[in-house]
């Protein structure tokens, strides 16, 4: 956080806003809700549903400024205006409360195979596990005891919570973010029966995550029978999701808390699954789609 405070004028221009209002002496310290923020603080006043609601909040709150939609009306205090406000939002808490690197280099308790690589700018926590032949590439985050199986990949400037397991083979790319308690590559449900019970099927496939991923805490995703399970650049997945083996998710998805996704499902781009949507196998959602809570697709 900026020690002496941004002025508000600094703070429109560092976040591409609108300046309305008096804003000659106003300095920022910091971002805070509409019942929280106090003087010194920039607030926050979505387009949503309940604006009318968070006006009248607005009216009491000891904010100094607000980040506020483009076409609301005139605000009882200084207001830096967007077209899209949570943009804005997200920049103002990168500024004030940026993320905190760890340091580069392998903890003393990490375990990292003679095998492995791992890039002399990645970070290795305390008691992680960097198993035969896999790869950390540059700026990579490996938090504490997290398990990094043979052969998997993180990719560059990857952060991996505590607690997340990647298993042998499977592929993390740039940038993206998993969760703690996030499998990565278990196997997938595949049995057939037999005149004594049910056979295993062999998971020989891997987990491929592309580019600019989140992925949120104790999210399953089974490795593919054979071939991949992929998941496309830049999609979202909240917590407690389900996606089993081979299934294929494009880019810039949306999925929603407690969705499941049956084996060899396809998604393409932009698709938005609402809470606890589920699909048979073998189905596919067109590009754009968006599935209401709760919904099945069969």
């Amino acid at each position: 956080m900026p020690q002496d405070g941004v002025p508000l004028e600094d703070l429109a221009q560092r976040l591409g806003g609108r300046l309305d209002g008096l804003s000659q002496g106003v300095v920022i310290n910091g971002v805070a809700s509409l019942s929280d923020a106090q003087k010194g603080n920039i607030t926050f006043l979505s387009d949503s549903k309940n604006l009318e609601k968070n006006l009248e909040d607005l009216s009491k709150s000891h904010a100094s400024a607000v980040i506020a939609p483009e076409k609301t009306k005139p605000l009882p205090i200084p207001a830096l205006r967007f077209e899209n406000p949570y943009l804005g939002l997200a920049k103002a808490l990168s500024i004030f409360y940026p993320e905190i690197l760890p340091t580069k280099g392998i903890h003393p308790t990490a375990f990292v195979h003679e095998r492995a690589f791992v890039h002399p700018t990645a970070s290795i926590g305390p008691l992680a596990v960097v198993s035969a032949n896999a790869k950390v590439e540059a700026y990579a985050q490996i938090e504490a005891q997290v398990f990094v199986g043979c052969g998997a990949k993180i990719g560059e400037s990857a952060h991996i919570y505590p607690h997340v397991v990647v298993r042998e083979g499977c592929i993390v790319g740039d940038r993206s973010i998993l969760h703690s308690g996030v499998i990565v590559g278990s196997d997938g449900f595949g049995f057939t029966p037999t005149s004594t019970g049910h056979l295993k099927i062999p998971q020989v496939g891997i987990v491929e995550i592309g580019s600019d991923v989140e992925i949120g805490a104790n999210v399953t995703i089974d490795r593919a029978t054979m071939g991949k399970t992929i998941i496309g650049p830049g999609t979202k997945i909240d917590n407690l999701v389900h996606i089993a083996h081979n299934v294929v998710i494009g880019r810039n998805c949306i999925i929603v808390a407690q969705v499941g996704l049956s084996g060899s499902t396809i998604m393409e781009d932009q698709v938005t699954l609402a809470g606890q949507v589920g699909t048979v196998g073998h189905v596919s959602i067109g590009k754009g789609a968006t599935v209401a809570a709760r919904g099945v697709v069969t």
